[in-house]
């Protein structure tokens, strides 16, 4: 299972595998008015203002999941930790499979990163703690974006 660069003819995989994603694993964690938010078009939209950015990396395992990391974006981190594990999404039937690693191994930064993720998302909790990811902070909001607390974790690369 190897991992290959995203390119914009991707944007309708990516956006669906993160709408499916959202629903898989945010349901119970996120109010249902949150994930319907990210719907479709949605989705669609920032991922062309991602590939329009080019600032960022993103692996996909088509029809699988995706991984995407970049710039740090919390100015108070990025002189400690520069760079981020902006997003990893894998669909729940590839679950056991060895495509989260995969795509984790694959984005991973060649510098000290981060990745923020849901504190009640004990799955993604266990996984980050698996790769060698350590806490080194709590947040009350996901990304700023999500009503729920957030936990960051934090690789030396």
């Amino acid at each position: 299972m190897t991992p290959r660069p995203a390119t914009a003819a991707d944007i309708p995989d990516l956006a669906r595998i993160q709408v499916q994603a959202w629903q898989e694993t945010y349901t119970g964690l996120l109010t249902d008015a949150e994930i319907a938010a990210r719907d479709l078009p949605t989705r669609l939209r920032q991922w062309a203002d991602v590939f329009a950015r080019g600032t960022t990396r993103t692996l996909i395992l088509p029809g699988i999941g995706f991984a995407q990391s970049g710039p740090q974006t919390d100015a108070a981190r990025a002189a400690e930790w520069p760079m981020q594990l902006l997003a990893i999404y894998t669909l729940r039937h590839s679950y056991g499979t060895g495509a989260g690693q995969a795509l984790f191994m694959a984005a991973r930064p060649d510098q000290p990163f981060t990745a923020e993720v849901l504190t009640g998302n004990l799955r993604a909790r266990a996984f980050y703690e698996k790769v060698g990811g350590q806490v080194i902070g709590l947040s009350p909001s996901c990304g700023g974006h999500v009503s729920a607390p957030s936990t960051y974790y934090g690789w030396r690369a």
